[in-house]
């Protein structure tokens, strides 16, 4: 029997609420995804994880810090980070949603 899962980023994205920092999609035991939902002036707590990341930036305007280094992203950008390599995001506009996988 396949454990197989289909999303629909659109409507799992208007069901979410707005609140939650950190929104849960789908854990196994050989990866995660999820969404962060940055407010402006809102800290990303997250420490270096233990498993590489890949981001997505759905929308909204910002910054990542990858090793003290910061990079602007927008809606579009992929951004790929080792494991134990320290990151954050800074958002710019009023929300910034990144989709993460962490694999």
């Amino acid at each position: 029997m396949s454990h197989s899962k289909i999303f629909d980023l659109h409507t799992f994205l208007s069901n979410i609420p707005k609140s939650r920092y950190f929104i849960d999609v789908m854990d196994t035991p050989t990866m995660a995804v999820g969404i962060i939902n940055l407010k402006k002036d809102q800290k990303d707590t997250q420490q270096p994880h233990t498993s590489d990341e890949i981001y997505y930036v759905i929308s909204g305007r910002g910054t990542i810090e990858i090793d003290g280094i910061k990079n602007e992203v927008n809606p579009g950008k992929i951004i790929y980070i080792p494991k134990k390599i320290h990151h954050s995001f800074h958002a710019i506009s009023n929300e910034l949603i990144v989709l993460y996988i962490l694999v």
